[in-house]
Parts: C-alpha cells; sequence; structure tokens
C-alpha cells in the first residue's frame, strides 16, 4: 500500500546537476564577451563559485540572520562571479554582456542527474511529486522546465518569502496542497536545509548523499540513498 501522497523533491543536486548548469554558463558568458576559453578557466570559475557561496556564508541556511538575506546574497554572489572573471580574465568591454548571457544561461533548462527522468517517471505513476528549493523565482522556472510537467507544484523561496530549513517554509507547502507531515516524504542531499526543515514539522525524509560523506550521528532520515534509483526499490 502507498504510505506518501507526495514526495517533495529539492532541486539541485538532487534532480537537476547545478555543476554542470554552472560550467555551461561560464562558457556561454566568456564566448559572449568575445574571450576565449579553456577547460582550466571554466574549473577556476566554478571553483571560485563554491568558495564565493561559502564565503557570503550561503551555506549557513541554518542561521535565520542569513536566511532574510538569503536571496540579496544570492543576486550578490552571481554579481560577484562575474567581477572575479572580468578581474581574472579581462572581459573588458564585453563584461556587461557576459553578466546577461551567464544569468540567462543559468535559467535555461538544466541537465537532469543521472538517473532523474527514470525515477520521476516511475514515481509519477504512483505519486504526487513536488519540488522544494532555496534560490531565485525566475531562474529556477527556467532551469526546471523541462522537468515542470512531472510536477504537481514547485515551491521555490524567493516566491514564498523563507527559506529551507526554516519550518515556515514546509507550514506554507503542507497548507497550499492541503495535507499533512505525515503524507508526505522529502527527498533531497542538504542536511542543514533539506533534512533539517523536514525534521523540523515531522515529515519523513530520505537523504541523498551523493558525495558519500555518511550520514552523521544523530541526524533522523528514513533512509539513505547514493543514486536516485534506489528510490525505485524503496517507494
Amino acid at each position: 500500500m502507498v504510505r506518501y501522497d507526495y514526495l517533495i523533491f529539492d532541486a539541485d543536486h538532487t534532480v537537476i546537476d547545478f555543476d554542470l548548469d554552472e560550467k555551461r554558463a561560464f562558457r556561454a558568458a566568456f564566448r559572449a564577451a568575445g574571450v576565449s576559453c579553456s577547460e582550466d578557466m571554466i574549473e577556476d570559475c566554478w571553483r571560485f563559485s563554491a568558495k564565493n557561496w561559502a564565503d557570503l556564508g550561503l551555506t549557513e541556511v541554518d542561521s535565520p540572520v542569513l536566511r532574510a538575506r538569503f536571496h540579496a546574497l544570492y543576486h550578490e554572489h552571481v554579481r560577484g562571479i562575474v567581477d572575479y572573471m572580468d578581474d581574472r580574465y579581462a572581459l573588458g568591454s564585453g563584461k556587461t554582456v557576459a553578466a546577461r548571457t551567464f544569468s540567462d544561461e543559468l535559467s535555461r533548462a538544466a541537465h537532469p542527474v543521472d538517473g532523474a527522468l527514470e525515477v520521476l517517471d516511475a514515481l509519477a505513476q504512483h505519486y504526487k511529486l513536488c519540488i522544494a528549493t532555496n534560490g531565485l523565482s525566475g531562474m529556477q522556472a527556467g532551469r526546471l522546465s523541462a522537468l515542470r510537467p512531472r510536477f504537481a507544484r514547485i515551491f521555490v523561496s524567493e516566491e514564498m518569502g523563507c527559506v529551507k530549513p526554516d519550518a515556515a517554509f514546509f507550514q506554507l507547502l503542507l497548507e497550499e496542497l492541503k495535507t499533512s507531515p505525515d503524507k508526505c516524504l522529502m527527498i533531497g542531499d542538504s542536511l542543514r536545509s533539506d533534512i533539517a526543515g523536514a525534521n523540523a514539522v515531522g515529515m519523513d525524509c530520505i537523504w541523498f548523499d551523493r558525495r558519500g560523506e555518511g550520514l552523521p550521528e544523530g541526524v533522523h532520515v528514513r533512509a539513505v540513498i547514493h543514486d536516485l534509483r534506489e528510490l525505485l526499490s524503496m517507494l
């Protein structure tokens, strides 16, 4: 018997591959600026992006202060990436078009994570699928556009006015779906946002341990997976 009515998936690094999409955006931005780029340059910019994200505190989603500024800092993060590209690789007069292209490319349909299409199509026969993601509304709408028909509802933090793991995010989600925590299962890669948020409202959750880090002591999850296709034998 099906226990859950809704499966709630995180977006980036769970069903769509942000790393591949960001590298695609770097290539397009350099091309738009008329700057020839190597794979080493792309990797350098990608590493800077991860460092800048952390330096701005955007990993600290368990902090209410950070959550209050999350979307403003996200915009600052994107500007900082383009500034770095210019400082490091001299975009010159092409900086403006590079910035616009970078944002536009990040808003294009995303690369799905390995196995995502197979898993979503199979699970959609038995459950209502939703997305719950921290991000910018326009960007996430574009990134999820190819997958949109598979989901009953997509919840984006900028639209909702709150950020996972805030319990308010999940309460609003439940209210919109007109359901209760016991009828939902959260699936995501982030312990600090997806798993902590689900725990805060008493929702079951599955951690997608995509890096093989191992579950820390004291963290409550229904199961740990390392590949989305593992869900098919569980649900």
